[in-house]
């Protein structure tokens, strides 16, 4: 991924988790990600049940190819597997929002 792609990803991200803060706070928890190389992780930062922790659980893997941005999903495997109902598209921001809007009920 190139630095302006880089950068334009990190902002998206950073008015994400700024536009869903309330929404957070309300459910005790978290919104975070990870970028790495060509791919971001969407995590979602909860308390422990004994509280005394935060844990991470992935929700979402977004990685960028020749065809676009692409949507993985997390199996109980711990393994990440392409969601075809998805189509692959440049547009993160319309990736995010699908994987958001989870109306295919695995996010």
């Amino acid at each position: 991924m190139d630095d302006f792609t880089k950068r334009r990803i990190e902002k998206v991200m950073r008015h994400y988790m700024e536009s869903t803060a309330e929404e957070q706070l309300r459910n005790r928890r978290s919104i975070g990600y990870a970028l790495e190389g060509d791919e971001l992780t969407l995590v979602e930062q909860r308390p422990s049940k004994d509280g005394a922790r935060w844990i991470e659980l992935p929700v979402a893997q977004f990685r960028l190819d020749a065809g676009g941005w692409r949507v993985y999903g997390l199996d109980s495997g711990g393994r990440w597997h392409l969601v075809s109902e998805i189509a692959a598209s440049e547009n993160f921001e319309a990736q995010l929002g699908r994987v958001t809007a989870n109306e295919l009920g695995i996010f």
